[in-house]
């Protein structure tokens, strides 16, 4: 069963597909978590089926709207949550295979995944609405349900902030390049070559959930990231494998160990050097990678 046609002749189902990319960038704005995005369009697929299409006045701004107000009960319910959560938190990486064209919502950094933690719900939704998906304010306030100087200063207070930004990336050739290299010196056990591939203030940050042994604290500087690399693999006598994929539009590995699934890694490539290392091994985090649970 499709449905009624629309004024333009697209059933409720061509109508939801062909907003579907937009949308889920949305959602993971707003949440963070891919499975949970995917859930929230599940949600507003059936509210948007049983809408009479044919009096609708914007699809789009309809599906919005839905999308945002599904999302922000989800975050809202989460905050507590993550307030509790053992270790570092990061977003669910966006993984795709390295040759494919990534789409909107696999290209959203995970710097900025990050910053976005930092708002409240209604702060996150006003900047999501207005920076990714390019609405005015009056769009926003119909859609919050707030009037339109409201939505300015939650905008302005979301700024304040995000007074942070990503650090630039490399282009793609480059990014993937100096992710090899990381890779083989890893793998050849090579401190200093290791050492010579990361920034001076590089980080590494790293997610558990409390259920896979990791570093607990941020990693600063080269040599404590190398010595932690290197020294995890002396320590379980195994060595790291790593296949290229993009991990939030940038450079990343799906990294085994032991030859068993172990982690998605991600980085950050600023000034011909890896500024930023993000290694998310939480099972519950990386069940829609590869169906594998990682190697605890």
């Amino acid at each position: 069963m499709t449905g009624p046609l629309d004024a333009l002749g697209q059933t409720p189902l061509a109508v939801f597909a062909g907003e579907r990319g937009r949308l889920r960038a949305l959602a993971y704005r707003l949440l963070g978590a891919v499975a949970e995005a995917d859930d929230v369009l599940q949600d507003a697929w059936l509210r948007w089926s049983v809408v009479d299409s044919t009096s609708v006045e914007s699809a789009p701004a309809l599906l919005t709207t839905i999308v945002t107000r599904l999302a922000l009960d989800r975050l809202r319910a989460a905050r507590a949550v993550r307030e509790r959560y053992y270790g570092l938190w990061l977003p669910e990486p966006q993984v795709t295979a390295w040759e494919a064209e990534p789409d909107e919502a696999d290209s959203v950094p995970i710097a900025l995944m990050l910053l976005l933690e930092r708002l409240g719900p209604d702060q996150r939704a006003v900047f999501a609405l207005r920076e990714a998906m390019d609405l005015d304010y009056a769009e926003i306030a119909a859609i919050m349900g707030k009037s339109v100087e409201a939505c300015r200063q939650i905008m302005r207070r979301a700024r304040d902030r995000m007074s942070d930004s990503a650090e630039p990336t490399a282009d793609p050739a480059a990014g993937r390049k100096l992710a090899a290299a990381f890779a083989e010196a890893s793998q050849r056990r090579d401190y200093a070559g290791i050492v010579a591939l990361l920034a001076d203030d590089a980080l590494w940050l790293s997610d558990g959930g409390g259920l896979v042994l990791t570093a607990l604290n941020p990693l600063r500087g080269p040599d404590r990231i190398a010595r932690f690399i290197l020294g995890v693999q002396r320590k379980r006598a195994k060595s790291y494998g790593f296949t290229p994929v993009r991990v939030n539009g940038g450079p990343g590995f799906l990294v085994t160990f032991g030859e068993r699934f172990h982690a998605v890694w991600g980085m950050e490539i600023a000034d011909g050097r890896i500024a930023r290392l993000y290694q998310v091994s939480n099972p519950r985090k990386l069940g829609h990678v590869t169906g594998q649970e990682p190697l605890a």
